[in-house]
């Protein structure tokens, strides 16, 4: 680079590299706030965010609004706006946000997807059938339901230790129900600007009445949702009361959608969600059983050079306790053992139950620390019996 104009050469280099994030990242350094920022202004404002992660599109959005280039900046910031469900639930589709305009959102062409059901869940027969009673009944058969006088749609918060399937489980229940799916990821759509994040709430209340009947369902609701407290600014309130307001506003105007949320923290919830009407139902998403566990375990190695006879059974059996995250870690810890024993012979070493039983001896569960929290909770703040199927589980799995 040139020690005359280093900014005019990263902007060149960046030109050549258009989809290098270090040169970005060099370029915003190199700008920094001073009046040769122009120039760097003009390049990110002609550039293509699609090529960077999220976190990097969020850092060059802020660099462009604190230099007064907004409407450059809302083409970078990255949304999390997801639908997911085609029509007649033969299809998935997903709609992105990250296309929004300065007023309301615009929304991109749909690619497809493959529809999840069920049988792409192992086990947990207990909690499928209860999405069953509490989802799927009442958007398949929403006359049954008015007959008794209850609504097919309203709030149910599924909660349980991390990495257990909460979001696999209700894009399930809409493949199921052949209704679209609407995710929605809490931390993603909170902004930092004022009244972006009830925009962004607002808009995603509006997609899914658009595309009712359909789930919509917010992933770490307690981002939003936690207990307030007297220090909380006026726009933590705001946005709280945009998505209450909208919330409520389903009872009048939809039977059709139903709200469901997933947090791993339910102690953590404002009162002020869990009322009748609401997020009042709860639904306990435990860890895998030992069904689930085994297919899971064989799912994972679909597609991996496996020694004959590789039998999966007692290996859900030794894993009583695992997240389904933990299950993937010891198949990859496995893989990891089978790829160095490759390496050092030179030759390609299948799957075997050496690599399983060393990985075994080297993963351990991860939701210990939830669990022993979540008793605490069962048995000192079980009010109304909100806990009571942890306490299941918990006298049903002691050791």
């Amino acid at each position: 680079m040139s020690e005359e104009s280093p900014l005019a050469d990263l902007i060149a280099a960046c030109r050549a590299a258009p989809k290098s994030a270090a040169l970005l990242r060099a370029l915003m350094t190199e700008a920094g706030g001073g009046e040769a920022a122009g120039a760097a202004f003009t390049y990110l404002a002609e550039a293509d965010p699609s090529a960077f992660e999220a976190e990097l599109r969020r850092a060059v959005a802020d660099f462009l609004s604190e230099g007064g280039r907004d409407a450059a900046a809302r083409a970078w910031r990255p949304e999390a706006l997801r639908a997911v469900g085609g029509a007649g639930g033969d299809g998935a589709v997903i709609v992105d946000l990250g296309q929004r305009r300065e007023r309301g959102a615009e929304f991109a062409e749909p690619p497809q997807q493959t529809r999840l059901t069920f049988a792409d869940v192992g086990g947990l027969e207990d909690v499928k059938q209860q999405i069953r009673r509490r989802i799927i009944a009442p958007l398949e058969k929403p006359g049954l339901f008015s007959a008794f006088k209850r609504r097919a749609g309203g709030g149910l918060l599924f909660y349980g230790p991390p990495g257990c399937g909460k979001t696999m489980l209700a894009q399930a229940a809409a493949g199921e129900a052949h209704v679209s799916f609407l995710s929605v990821r809490i931390p993603d759509i909170l902004d930092r600007w004022l009244g972006e994040s009830e925009k962004h709430i607002a808009a995603a209340f509006a997609e899914a009445r658009a595309r009712k009947p359909t789930i919509l369902f917010f992933d770490e609701i307690e981002a939003l949702a936690a207990r307030r407290r007297d220090g909380d600014g006026n726009h933590t309130s705001s946005m709280v009361s945009t998505f209450l307001s909208e919330f409520d506003g389903l009872a009048a105007a939809s039977d059709a959608l139903l709200v469901v949320a997933a947090t791993n923290v339910p102690w953590m919830i404002d009162p002020a969600f869990r009322r009748p009407g609401r997020f009042d139902r709860t639904l306990f998403v435990p860890p895998p059983d030992k069904p689930a566990r085994l297919y899971i375990l064989q799912r994972l190695l679909v597609g991996q050079p496996t020694a004959p006879g590789l039998d999966m059974e007692p290996y859900a059996a030794a894993t009583n306790g695992f997240s389904g995250a933990d299950l993937l870690n010891l198949v990859e810890t496995a893989i990891d053992l089978a790829i160095d024993e490759s390496l050092a012979d030179d030759a390609p070493a299948p799957l075997s139950r050496r690599h399983f039983d060393a990985a075994r001896a080297e993963v351990k569960p991860t939701i210990a620390e939830w669990l022993a929290t979540a008793r605490n909770y069962a048995k000192y703040a079980n009010e109304g019996g909100q806990y009571d199927e942890v306490v299941a589980f918990l006298g049903k799995n002691a050791r």
